[in-house]
Parts: structure tokens; C-alpha cells; sequence
């Protein structure tokens, strides 16, 4: 295994990342990609959540800038608290105690000028920007450009999922074509693979994991219960664990839901989703990192942002959508090699969730506890058993009609009247009944008739 000062020559970046943010050796996709960084090369690298791909990208940029081979870079960022996270990191890697070498993260949410104002004042070298802001930066033509001679797209899947391919490639046609770009991305979605194709020069491709695979450092457990049960079931996870947990809803509303129904009885509860100002969501990740929170309701796309040492067990209590979104959820729980929990809440009977964690056994090892008999490997048990009993249903139907039947009118197979039979014995029936309206209508006929003549006969009379 290399060490950081046989990736890196810049002496001051070392120290900040080994004393500053507590490393001691690179990790795989850090050895693996910082070199073709430095030496000028464009990269696609392949790495799952947690795998320390934010200093893989920020260490090398840093020393680039301190040498003077760069003099500016921008880092676009899916969402905003992510965005936040990077630009943390990225000051403890260029260094707190200077003003030379500066970051600063633009967002939405915050007012326009407030951010020009800021940029005026600091000067940064090194953007890290949401791209519907940068979008905003281009449209005004306020920001200098010219001088980016480095951009990363990080998490470049999850940019394409939640809709900004459009924006992302805007912004890479609006900059320097003379630039080095570097792309990160757990996965490789069609939309993510033109970017890269169209816009990656001779790319050298690092995949450090295969894309669909989760942290082997992470345990993945499936508790099978009702949904009526999960609430229950997590406020046994909760008070059994003693470290912070993130509990993940796929839904806003399920996401307040749960915390006003939850916070009298859990003390240490929050609640962090897109729904909530800049600055409150900010206040509650900062609250969660000081450990003031304990355990946070998130949706998707605020936790994309969460990165906190402290973070040991994952819980779904809404499992996503797909398995790409289990393995960045799941990723929280063991970044940078650290070990964690993912335990998921499924309801048997619910066959997308049985469908998907079908799809997880098979990419990876989960322990499974609950009610098994009623899991999606015993549905077919459970239909055929419903089959049966309608079945029999179905036979006590026919034999309580036949018992019901005086004796002696039993029909026997002989006894039946053929096709032949019943179409001659219908059409009698057709013609009785035709028959009988027929002399009906004539006894009508008949007496109003008599009554006419009757009438006549009396007018006559008495004339």
C-alpha cells in the first residue's frame, strides 16, 4: 500500500490531510487515481459511497493549485448539502489557516448578490457549485470562467437521476474546451456515459469496485414485519442503539409524519428534508455532527449530503426505489472503510419491496429475521394455499346444493338432456308462451268488443 507522500509532493497538503483530517493511508480509489490526476490526464473513476473519493479529487487539486500548474477549479455537486460537505473538506485539505488558496460553495436557496458579494470579498480558486446555481452564474454573466482549468463531476449518476444532464452539459460546452475533467460516479447510467463520452478527452477508466456493489465493511440485515409493526420495530432499534443513526424515508411527508408521531417519545430526534429552509437544514446537520442530534429522519436527497464519522447504522424504514439508492443509503453507515449496519423494515406481503430485496441477496449477504413464512419466498406457498381454500369453498358450495335436492330428482350423467334435447324443449316453450299471449290478446279484444256493442244496443233503446 503507497502512502500520501509517495502520491503527493506538496508538503503542506500532506500534513493538512494526514494531521488535519485524520488520514494515515490512502485508500484504493485515493492510490488509484490521484497519479493520472497529476499528471494531467482526464479520469472516469468508478466508486461506490464512502470509499473516500472526495479527498481522491480534492488532494491532488490542491497541490495543483499550490504549484501554480492550475489556476482555477470547479466541483459540481448534485445537491446542496453536499456541496456544503465538499467545500468543508476541501478547506481542511488547502489548508484553514490562510487566505490564498480559498473554496466556496454556491447554492441555491441563498439570494444571488449575497453570493457575488462573498465572491468579491474571498476570491476563491476552487467552486463547488449545485448546477442549477452555476446555471444562474452563467445566465448573469458574473463569474469568470476563463480561468477554470479543472472541473469534477462528482456523483455524476445521481446529476443525471435527479434531472440536471441538460444543465451539466451546458455548463462543460461554456467552459475552457483546454481543461482537464474528472468524473465520479458509483454507477454508469446512459445519460452519465454520453457526458463522459462526449466530453472526457482519451478518459482513463478506474473502477475500484464494481458499480452495483455494496461497502463489504457494511452488515445488511431485513427485518421482516407488518406495516402497521414498523413503527414499533424502530423504536426498538433506536433506544438498542447506542450511537446515531440515520433513518431513511422515501417521502417528505413520511418524513414528518414519522418525526411528529416519534419526538415525545425519542429525545434526540430531527428531521432533515429539501421541504426545509437552507439554513434550517444546515442548522440540523451541524446539530447532527455535534452529536446534539442523535438520530435523523432523511429523505434521499438530504442524505446524499450527510457524511459524519459517527454514523454506524443505516435504517430503511421506507426501502428506495431501486438498488443503486439501497447502496448509496447503505454507504452512509461505512464511509472510508469503517464498519456499519443497514437494517431494513419490509412488509412480506408488499411484493415491490419483496422484488427488490430479492435483487439485494443477490448482489450481497443479508441476515434475515422476522416472520420468514410470510416473506416472498413463501408467496407462491400463500397463493397456492388461497387457491385451495376457494377450492374447497367452492365444493361445499356444490355438495350443500345437492344435498338440499329432494330424493329421487338426482340428475345422473345418462339422464341429461343432449344439445338437441334442449334446444327442441326451448323452442316448445317459445311457442306455448306465443301461444297463450296470442289468446290473451284475443280474449281482450273479444271483450271490449261486447261492451262496444252493448253500449249501442242501449243507446238504440231508449230512442
Amino acid at each position: 500500500m503507497a502512502r500520501f507522500d509517495e502520491l503527493l509532493s506538496e508538503q503542506k497538503v500532506i500534513e493538512n490531510i494526514i494531521q488535519g483530517m485524520g488520514f494515515v493511508n490512502p485508500t484504493p480509489i485515493q492510490e488509484a487515481v490521484i497519479p493520472d490526476i497529476l499528471q494531467g490526464r482526464d479520469v472516469y473513476a468508478g466508486a461506490k459511497t464512502g470509499s473516500g473519493k472526495t479527498v481522491a479529487f480534492l488532494a491532488p487539486i490542491a497541490e495543483l493549485l499550490y504549484q501554480g500548474k492550475i489556476k482555477k477549479a470547479l466541483v459540481l455537486s448534485p445537491v446542496r448539502e453536499l456541496a456544503l460537505q465538499i467545500d468543508e473538506e476541501a478547506m481542511k485539505v488547502l489548508g484553514p489557516n490562510q487566505t490564498d488558496f480559498v473554496s466556496m460553495p454556491l447554492y441555491g436557496g441563498v439570494p444571488l448578490d449575497q453570493q457575488l458579494r462573498a465572491l468579491k470579498v474571498h476570491h476563491p480558486v476552487l467552486y463547488i457549485a449545485t448546477p442549477g446555481r452555476m446555471i444562474d452564474f452563467i445566465s448573469e454573466g458574473v463569474l469568470d470562467l476563463f480561468d477554470i482549468e479543472l472541473c469534477v463531476l462528482d456523483e455524476a449518476d445521481r446529476m443525471c437521476d435527479m434531472g440536471f444532464s441538460p444543465q451539466v452539459t451546458e455548463i462543460l460546452r461554456t467552459l475552457p474546451n483546454r481543461r482537464q475533467t474528472l468524473m465520479f460516479s458509483a454507477t454508469l447510467p446512459p445519460e452519465a456515459n454520453d457526458i463522459m463520452t462526449q466530453f472526457l478527452n482519451n478518459p482513463v477508466r478506474i473502477q475500484v469496485d464494481p458499480p452495483d456493489e455494496a461497502s463489504s465493511t457494511i452488515t445488511h440485515r431485513v427485518i421482516y414485519c407488518s406495516s402497521h409493526e414498523k413503527k414499533k420495530k424502530l423504536e426498538e432499534l433506536i433506544r438498542s442503539e447506542e450511537r446515531s443513526c440515520l433513518i431513511f424515508t422515501r417521502t417528505r411527508k413520511s418524513a414528518d409524519r414519522l418525526y411528529d408521531e416519534m419526538r415525545k417519545s425519542i429525545s434526540q430526534l430531527g428531521v432533515l428534508h429539501a421541504g426545509y429552509t437552507m439554513g434550517e437544514r444546515e442548522k440540523t446537520i451541524r446539530q447532527y455532527r455535534e452529536g446534539k442530534i442523535k438520530y435523523l429522519l432523511a429523505t434521499d436527497v438530504a442524505g446524499r449530503g450527510i457524511d459524519i464519522e459517527r454514523v454506524n447504522m443505516v435504517i430503511n424504514y421506507e426501502l428506495p426505489e431501486g438498488a443503486d439508492d439501497y447502496i448509496h443509503r447503505s454507504g452512509r453507515a461505512g464511509r472510508a472503510g469503517r464498519s456499519g449496519v443497514s437494517v431494513s423494515l419490509v412488509d412480506p406481503r408488499n411484493f415491490a419491496q419483496a422484488k427488490l430485496v430479492k435483487q439485494l441477496s443477490e448482489k450481497m449477504e443479508i441476515e434475515f429475521s422476522g416472520k420468514a413464512e410470510r416473506s416472498h419466498s413463501s408467496s407462491k406457498n400463500s397463493r397456492s394455499r388461497g387457491t385451495r381454500k376457494r377450492d374447497q369453498g367452492k365444493k361445499q358450495t356444490k355438495s350443500k346444493f345437492s344435498h338440499s335436492r329432494k330424493p329421487g330428482t338426482e340428475h345422473s350423467s345418462q339422464n341429461k338432456p343432449n344439445k338437441s334435447q334442449r334446444h327442441h324443449t326451448q323452442k316448445q316453450k317459445a311457442s306455448t308462451k306465443k301461444k297463450e299471449s296470442t289468446h290473451s290478446s284475443g280474449k281482450k279484444i273479444l271483450g271490449k268488443t261486447t261492451r262496444l256493442f252493448k253500449k249501442m244496443f242501449k243507446k238504440s233503446s231508449r230512442s
